[in-house]
């Protein structure tokens, strides 16, 4: 039982997600909000350089369209035409840079999400493993509880009692095998008289060393 309960622990212990599992989920976050951030940059500088064609476009109008015949207002309407031209350059300038940022963060992000993706994958597969091994576990633990209060029945008080003291002092292990005159408990050379009183059967012996309940087979 004691070997069983062990092992679910282990298994419990691994059951949820694990730190790189996070760690992933959280990388995906932090590249979803940067390309979140340039795709907002884009489309400031698409509206702005929008905003300049179209000015642009009404001064060409004005320029060309003859309405307009006054040779100074004709020279300050090409003057700002030439203006607007120079922030329009700039401006896509700047728009292509940021649609190439935008590329590698789109890039960076797929390349996550696709890390993501095996760990979860792995991740998904392996806790299925372990919530079937915790199952199993779980019945063999409950099968060895009903086997052991079917043993305790009609067992000697002082006799399980001398058992669940020495379980408890001596981390779950009550009972040492002898094997070639050694105690395996605590691996002392044992006096032959214990040695003939353990293989009699006749009561419980106990290791002169580690107090454990001698079992001679």
């Amino acid at each position: 039982m004691d070997s069983a309960v062990a092992r679910l622990n282990e298994v419990e212990a691994q059951v949820g997600e694990t730190e790189e599992l996070v760690a992933a989920r959280e990388l995906v976050e932090q590249r979803r909000g940067e390309t979140h951030q340039v795709q907002e940059r884009q489309k400031g500088l698409d509206w702005d350089a929008e905003d300049v064609r179209r000015k642009a476009l009404e001064i060409e109008g004005k320029l060309y369209g003859g309405t307009v015949n006054n040779p100074k207002e004709l020279e300050d309407l090409q003057a700002d035409l030439s203006s607007l031209r120079s922030q329009l350059r700039k401006r896509e300038d700047a728009l292509l840079e940021v649609m190439l940022e935008l590329d590698e963060a789109e890039t960076a992000l797929k390349e996550a999400q696709a890390a993501l993706a095996e760990l979860e994958s792995a991740w998904n597969a392996e806790q299925a493993s372990l919530t079937e091994t915790q199952a199993a576990l779980k019945g063999e633990i409950q099968d060895l509880d009903a086997k052991r209060s079917r043993q305790l029945d009609g067992m000697d008080r002082a006799a399980l009692g001398l058992y669940e003291a020495l379980r408890e002092r001596r981390q779950g292990a009550a009972v040492a095998v002898v094997a070639r005159g050694l105690c395996q408990g605590c691996r002392i050379s044992l006096p032959m008289s214990i040695l003939q009183k353990a293989r009699s059967g006749l009561g419980l012996v106990q290791c002169v060393s580690c107090e454990r309940i001698l079992l001679v087979n």
